[in-house]
């Protein structure tokens, strides 16, 4: 991780670490071209496809990649033609883009919207080897579920994402073999009454008459959230503790840099992270490695170890496409909604925003590092 090697058509030759990760062209890169097939009723995608293909790749020099937590200095940069490509964050899709369609005045400048689908998850995980959310007792089980069914997902998306997001179901996700739109699971309810009641049943109850839940034991029982400092993570934290309080479960919040965090997280440090995952390929492996026992402490960060689960995880691993197959993933699926090692939150679409001369956007999902499939139009840059 400190010392990135590989054959691609970039390489790094600047890091600063949370601020500034640059890349300039590989002179060694294999040739290869720019060879997408657009679908045929993609009117903007065959124009692209026209405009770029045989073109060798990469088409462009150097990439600065740019990280700003807060969202108003980044979307402003944006603005003022400081970048050419730039997410556009919750805060500010409303005003960029009402609706769903580009504001008229970003329009008139040749700025263009584009709405990706993400074949992605957000999610929170509790480490199954923490002393309060971890276990496989029933007591364990019953308060992980209670969290789970105590959280508000769709007013997530409604409030914090904008509608920008599809509630999700489990771990596997859009545009992946596996994925049924019309599926609807325990993972994305919303019942804070049967949370309260699975907490009841279990001894989580109020013992000193503070409003907040005690473990069956008497000790202490607070929920101990790690986050970052940015402003879309504050919001989500107020949503976190408004829902958590109302099913009389206490919850502090422990910020730090998303790398130190991660560092954590890999020793098994933290107790609950909120996290996302992508899909590198069109197959649900690597969803379904988020809670492969041998996977702990890389991407098993909840560090989930059912027997059960990893001989699913191995079948679906091994076997092709087909009734096998998936069974194994319909019966892995429902150990992590019994057992709760994660809760699956949201699949997003991503709004990206880029200026006029950026062109050969949106790119494939599957693919990282979609720079090298854009070029920029020199004549259409602003004057200096």
């Amino acid at each position: 991780m400190e010392h990135p090697v590989g054959t691609g058509p970039f390489r790094l030759v600047q890091w600063r670490r949370a601020s500034l990760i640059a890349l300039e062209r590989n002179p060694r890169f294999r040739e290869e071209t720019w060879d997408e097939h657009p679908a045929p009723g993609d009117a903007e995608g065959q124009a692209l496809a026209r405009r770029l293909r045989g073109r060798r790749i990469p088409m462009i020099d150097r990439v600065e990649v740019s990280i700003i937590e807060e969202s108003q200095p980044a979307w402003l940069a944006f603005l003022g033609g400081d970048f050419d490509v730039a997410v556009l964050r919750s805060e500010f899709v409303n005003v960029a883009a009402p609706q769903g369609r580009l504001a008229p005045n970003l329009a008139r400048q040749g700025m263009q919207l584009h709405m990706v689908a993400r074949p992605d998850i957000v999610y929170t995980y509790f480490n199954m080897e923490d002393a309060i959310v971890g276990g496989y007792t029933p007591e364990k089980v019953a308060l992980r579920r209670a969290v789970a069914l105590g959280y508000d997902t769709d007013k997530e998306i409604r409030l914090l994402r904008k509608q920008l997001g599809l509630p999700a179901q489990g771990l596997v996700v859009p545009m992946v073999p596996g994925y049924d739109p019309a599926l609807r699971s325990t993972m994305s309810e919303y019942n804070p009454e049967r949370a309260r009641a699975l907490l009841d049943l279990y001894g989580y109850v109020d013992r000193d008459g503070d409003g907040f839940r005690e473990l069956p034991d008497g000790r202490p029982l607070t929920l101990r959230f790690a986050t970052q400092n940015d402003s879309t993570i504050r919001r989500q934290n107020e949503l976190w503790v408004k829902c958590m309080s109302a099913i009389g479960l206490r919850m502090t919040f422990e910020p730090a840099q998303w790398p130190t965090q991660l560092q954590k997280a890999r020793a098994g440090g933290l107790q609950m992270w909120l996290l996302s995952q992508t899909a590198g390929e069109p197959d649900v492996n690597d969803m379904m490695a988020l809670g492969h026992g041998p996977n702990k402490g890389d991407m098993n960060l909840s560090r989930f170890d059912l027997p059960a689960f990893n001989a699913d995880f191995r079948r679906i691993h091994e076997l092709p496409d087909g009734p096998e197959r998936a069974a194994a993933l319909a019966d892995a699926q429902k150990l992590l909604l019994a057992y709760m090692p994660i809760k699956a939150q949201v699949h997003r679409v991503r709004p990206f925003v880029t200026q006029r001369w950026m062109v050969g956007y949106p790119s494939n999902p599957f693919i990282y590092g979609w720079w090298r499939h854009v070029d920029i139009d020199l004549a259409a840059l602003p004057a200096k």
